[in-house]
């Protein structure tokens, strides 16, 4: 008779990470659950979310908190380590490439919804204070309960042997990309717009620049660091310049820039790709 293999013991801090991650996505999914049922909360005007592609929005929104609470979870119990990685990895990324500039850019964020009255705006003041503050919260707290995750799963990234190779066409392309839209979002950082959507191309543009270096240098050098400075700054890329996609195709947010940052956002989408694709195939295996 076999013996049952007991389960590995989750440590209290492992337990702490997880749960304070799903505790920062509740208000932002409460916020949703209303809009999306009829609700009216935090609304100044509640037509702003009568619309068809509003739906669409708040339900899209509020399903990667969903997933948020999913990736927490997997993050810290031991049914999440049988996932396959893609499952795992491609929504943490672009968790990360959402969620590290909010984290970033809070301390202008904060100075932005101190000073400013959002009165124009369809939303309640508060609102921007709970969804802002709940991504920040989410970005560390989740990207604690990843790195956790990382390490057990994946140690050998830090200790084995980096795959030798060239950087490649992808490599090359996703670099330029990353330097082409950095230069697009100090420019923006420097018209028009709130200090916060200022501060956070600000971010985005450091990001990308920083991703560009590392990956440039992959092969001297710990590797490690560098993986963590494209996975980011890649990631920043490509959720940030998806999302602001989506909002400048279906929701009019290109205002006044007309539609030249249509074409800019689709680079830097393919460019994170590019470059997420690059330094992958420079992971260590296990000695």
């Amino acid at each position: 008779m076999t013996a049952a293999v007991a389960s590995p013991k989750i440590s209290s801090a492992r337990l702490i990470v997880c749960y304070a991650a799903i505790l920062g996505t509740l208000p932002y999914l409460t916020l949703k659950t209303s809009w999306v049922t009829g609700g009216d909360l935090g609304l100044r005007d509640p037509s702003f979310v009568d619309s068809d592609l509003m739906l669409f929005a708040n339900l899209l929104t509020g399903g990667m908190d969903v997933v948020a609470v999913i990736l927490a979870l997997a993050f810290t119990y031991s049914w999440g380590r049988q996932i396959p990685a893609p499952l795992v990895l491609f929504p943490i990324w672009i968790g990360t490439g959402l969620l590290a500039p909010i984290v970033l850019n809070l301390p202008v964020i904060v100075a932005d919804l101190s000073t400013e009255q959002l009165t124009e705006m369809p939303l309640e003041n508060w609102v921007w204070a709970v969804v802002y503050g709940g991504f920040a919260w989410q970005g560390v707290m989740l990207l604690t309960a990843f790195v956790l995750y990382a390490r057990d799963r994946w140690w050998f990234v830090v200790t084995g042997t980096v795959r030798p190779g060239m950087l490649g066409m992808a490599g090359r392309l996703g670099i330029a990309a990353a330097l082409g839209a950095a230069t697009a979002h100090v420019i923006w950082a420097f018209g028009s717009g709130g200090m916060s959507a200022r501060g956070q191309d600000v971010v985005v543009a450091l990001l990308s620049v920083l991703a560009a270096i590392a990956l440039a240098t992959a092969s001297r050098g710990r590797f490690w660091p560098r993986l963590v400075l494209v996975w980011t700054g890649a990631g920043a890329m490509a959720g940030s310049g998806a999302w602001g996609l989506f909002s400048a195709l279906n929701m009019g947010s290109n205002g006044s820039t007309g539609w030249w940052p249509v074409p800019v956002l689709a680079v830097q989408v393919i460019g994170g790709v590019l470059m997420m694709t690059s330094i992958l195939r420079r992971l260590p295996h296990a000695a």
